[in-house]
């Protein structure tokens, strides 16, 4: 992995403690926009926007999917012919690799980049063709809420170009353990058993021999 791409993963892992800490903290003048949650030892403001999804539940992004929760958090679209299939693919091995030590799956949600087309019937749509696995919700909302849930959790490029681009959009994954604080960001390329080693230590397993 090049030196740059190690730069982008390293900036998203520290993303969540960084942008909190300042930018969001002043952001919760709506009611209900945001969270206090404990994000690396700290109380900080989490995003909770309203949300819906693909079954057109309303959800309030934090206190319904995140709160209490060990989850994994990725960004996708139901148009994507590129890095989403595969992306999803790894994911969806990698929980069933942790279900035996956790005694469950972790929860899959999987955020729009493309709230214009992708309704709650569209991620309906999306869902059964892959199968409707137990766990996976598919959110949409107003772009504005997406984009600021995005770039808190640091799924964002440093080249504004190719930030812009949704083609071009980075497969990360951000694993969460809401009742700790701990989180982890990695890239769904490092495959289903790399991604189980972190999900495992996130959620507080040590490694096995």
């Amino acid at each position: 992995m090049d030196r740059s791409r190690l730069t982008f993963l390293a900036g998203a892992a520290a993303a969540l403690s960084l942008r909190s800490h300042g930018a969001t903290a002043g952001a919760a003048s709506a009611e209900g926009a945001s969270a206090e949650a404990l994000i690396g030892g700290s109380r900080r403001r989490f995003p909770n926007p309203l949300l819906v999804t693909n079954t057109g539940r309303k959800v309030r992004f934090y206190d319904d999917l995140v709160r209490g929760r060990f989850v994994f958090l990725t960004f996708a679209y139901t148009r994507c012919e590129g890095k989403c299939p595969a992306s999803l693919s790894r994911l969806l091995a990698a929980r069933a690799l942790v279900a035996p030590r956790l005694g469950h799956a972790p929860d899959l949600v999987t955020l729009t980049l493309d709230p214009e087309y992708d309704t709650p019937e569209a991620l309906a749509t999306y869902v059964a063709a892959h199968g409707a696995p137990a766990g996976w919700t598919c959110v949409t909302g107003a772009p504005a809420d997406l984009e600021r849930l995005r770039r808190f959790l640091g799924f964002t490029d440093p080249d504004p170009r190719v930030d812009a681009d949704r083609s071009q959009h980075g497969a990360l994954v951000a694993m969460g353990n809401d009742r700790t604080g701990r989180w982890q960001v990695a890239s769904t390329a490092a495959g289903p058993e790399q991604l189980a080693l972190l999900a495992l230590r996130t959620a507080g397993f040590r490694p096995t021999a």
